[in-house]
């Protein structure tokens, strides 16, 4: 399965989105999984996330897992920023984006292949923050 970070949810909006699924009737090994401070170390979440899936995630965690090379971006398929409205150019959902896109492109280039430069998703309730100048993590 592909391996999607959802980063930018708050602890009660994870939680719902968990039982909205669980009451929709979505198979358990389909849900995403919660990445907390509790989930283990590094190494843990590795083996997480060779399997792939969903995980609802913090940005101080997968930032983290990031830069120490616990998680890939050349095996990240999307990330999907909730509340991405509210992030600005120096938040670490910022810096998330950035090492993902420009290590996703690397890695594109190196494989001389038209491997996309990986999907980002931006979520947001107000349309108009995206046409006037929003984060400059969101283009190319």
């Amino acid at each position: 399965p592909p391996l999607i970070f959802v980063i930018g949810l708050q602890d009660y909006e994870r939680s719902c989105l968990i039982s909205i699924l669980e009451r929709w009737g979505t198979p358990t090994n389909l849900l995403p999984q919660e990445v907390t401070n509790e989930s283990g170390q590094g190494k843990d979440r590795s083996v997480l996330y060779a399997r792939g899936g969903i995980f609802l995630i913090t940005s101080r965690i997968l930032i983290v897992d990031l830069l120490t090379h616990v998680a890939s971006p050349k095996d990240i398929d999307g990330i999907l920023v909730a509340h991405a409205e509210k992030i600005s150019n120096e938040s670490t959902e910022a810096f998330i984006l950035r090492i993902y896109r420009t290590q996703k492109r690397f890695a594109s280039d190196m494989i001389n292949t038209t491997l996309s430069s990986g999907a980002v998703q931006q979520e947001s309730s107000i349309i108009q923050s995206y046409k006037y100048g929003f984060v400059k993590a969101f283009s190319d």
